[in-house]
């Protein structure tokens, strides 16, 4: 049986002319653009717009990353259209556009910015669940995929298959995160969507990383790479297996490996790279393989001493609104010093903290929380 492809292209920064060496690199090693891109193709290319931030903090795929790929998309004769769903309301979305400096890029390159929030959307099944995708994701000839390589809080890595969680537009997504408050769960709702999503490119913005408390609080790490598959779930095992974790620790990566969406052993993934394991990168606390590890009727006994719940910072909090704007379930309330948290509604789904602007929302943990976390 043919092995997935992983392949990988050193790139030191984010200078441009680096950056395109790198892209062309890893496109070539797949079969080269040809593979993908025939002239008059429309392209729709995927990026991380979590946050309205520069890209020098790490949050989002950096726009010489998006402007790279556009480059060879067009010089492949396609039509490039760039388009996400940012992490909160659906107003001030050129402002997300703008400030990650996606605007530039494509004014500049003449490439048209998808809004997913007025674009329509196809009503899709699976597993029993609907989702409401844009148009746009489903009716493009080439998706690329576009990520941002960092660790998430909640579903332990977000990369390749999580970024397609952007396919859903405006809030709707707090509302998946609503009907699924434990990470396993939550994390089969993002395997239902990369599924009925599936690009046929993934080109992962590897430069610098996110590590500790992904996706939107953590800190820098220098990786100086740029990762591309045609196999989503390879792409992101395959660079779990790099930093030090085992893939099918990640709930996103089991349970796509276990509905046959790609591969997951490492001695089935071919890497055109020699790549040793980089053993001091940081992931966070394992919300969701704490859960698993416990047998249920002792976590029943165990929840009103195990938790790991979101805090709010006093001293950096600027009481700018956007913790109570993204709770699905309006938990969090406007109060004199800093909002506060509702924790008997709160399910944990930490919109509150991939939302803030100031990074002063933190996970909190109870001792027996993290005397488990340890072992997870």
């Amino acid at each position: 049986m043919k092995k997935s492809v992983v392949s990988i292209g050193e790139c030191p920064s984010y200078n441009l002319e680096y950056v395109e060496k790198a892209v062309q690199s890893v496109v070539n090693d797949l079969g080269g653009v040809s593979a993908f891109i025939k002239s008059g193709d429309t392209v729709l290319i995927k990026p991380n717009m979590l946050q309205a931030k520069p890209p020098e903090e790490g949050i989002t795929t950096h726009p010489q990353v998006l402007e790279a790929v556009i480059n060879i998309v067009q010089d492949a004769g396609g039509v490039a259209l760039v388009g996400d769903s940012h992490g909160g309301a659906a107003e001030g979305l050129k402002r997300y556009w703008d400030v990650t400096g996606y605007s530039e890029v494509c004014n500049r390159l003449d490439v048209e910015l998808v809004n997913f929030e007025k674009s329509g959307v196809y009503i899709k099944e699976r597993n029993g669940r609907k989702y409401y995708i844009a148009k746009p994701v489903l009716d493009c000839d080439c998706l690329i995929n576009l990520p941002k390589l960092k660790t998430h809080s909640l579903t332990v890595f977000t990369c390749a298959i999580k970024n397609m969680y952007g396919s859903i537009p405006g809030q709707r997504k707090t509302e998946y995160h609503k009907l699924a408050p434990k990470p396993m769960n939550f994390a089969e709702l993002v395997v239902d969507i990369f599924a009925l999503t599936k690009p046929q490119l993934n080109i992962v913005d590897g430069i610098v990383a996110m590590q500790g408390m992904g996706p939107a609080a953590g800190k820098p790490f220098d990786l100086g790479l740029i990762l591309a598959s045609t196999d989503g779930l390879a792409l992101d095992s395959y660079i779990c297996h790099m930093l030090g974790k085992n893939p099918l620790k990640v709930p996103v990566n089991k349970i796509a490996y276990d509905q046959g969406l790609g591969e997951v052993n490492i001695d089935d993934i071919d890497n055109l790279f020699d790549m040793p394991v980089i053993k001091d990168f940081k992931w966070p606390p394992n919300i969701a393989g704490t859960m698993n590890r416990i047998p249920e009727p002792i976590m029943r006994g165990l929840l009103n001493l195990m938790w790991t719940r979101p805090v709010i910072k006093e001293g950096d909090c600027i009481k700018c609104g956007k913790c109570i704007e993204s709770c699905p379930v309006n938990a969090i309330t406007d109060n004199v010093v800093i909002p506060d948290i509702d924790y008997s509604e709160c399910i944990n789904c930490l919109c509150c903290m991939e939302m803030c602007p100031e990074k002063a929302v933190y996970l909190e943990q109870s001792f027996l929380e993290k005397v488990i976390s340890r072992f997870a």
